[in-house]
């Protein structure tokens, strides 16, 4: 027996019937286990960390890596591009969004997310201020979620401790 469902079809399918046919095909618990632990991954929005993932998150990291995420610790999950800016101690806005870039990449090994959706670090476009001519940024405002926020607070000053 062949049984096949399109990328397309299998989204459509409501997450619980998604973890039930993964593991039921693939008879790999713990494959589905994972995948539930972060439900309804959604599109530029920061899923939340708990202590427990934000320590295997954070474990490992570079320490100019640990201060950024530090920062958004201190700040209750939101930074100013110019606070981003001088951690960095560059102006270039490449250096922000290559962190991000690199947080998201770790996230979604954690997360195991195929569909290429989970991040870490969003952007309040509400909050962008730009030139008079609105051809450049010239403040905004990174955020993670509060959830995620207090996690990594947790496992930062835990560390610190050791």
């Amino acid at each position: 027996m062949q049984l096949v469902i399109d990328q397309s079809d299998f989204q459509r399918l409501s997450p619980d019937l998604q973890a039930a046919l993964i593991e039921a095909l693939a008879g790999d618990s713990s494959l589905a286990q994972r995948q539930r632990s972060f439900p309804g991954l959604r599109w530029r929005q920061p899923i939340d960390l708990n202590p427990e993932q934000a320590a295997r998150f954070v474990h490992g990291l570079p320490e100019g890596h640990r201060q950024r995420l530090a920062l958004f610790a201190r700040k209750d999950g939101r930074v100013r591009m110019k606070e981003m800016q001088s951690v960095f101690g560059d102006p270039d806005l490449r250096a922000a969004s290559d962190f991000q870039k690199a947080m998201t990449r770790r996230l979604r090994r954690l997360v195991e997310d195929p569909e290429k959706k989970a991040q870490l670090i969003g952007w309040d476009f509400d909050a962008t201020k730009w030139d008079a001519k609105r051809t450049t940024i010239v403040d905004g405002v990174y955020f993670v979620t509060e959830p995620t926020a207090k996690a990594l607070k947790g496992c930062l000053k835990a560390e610190a401790r050791r």
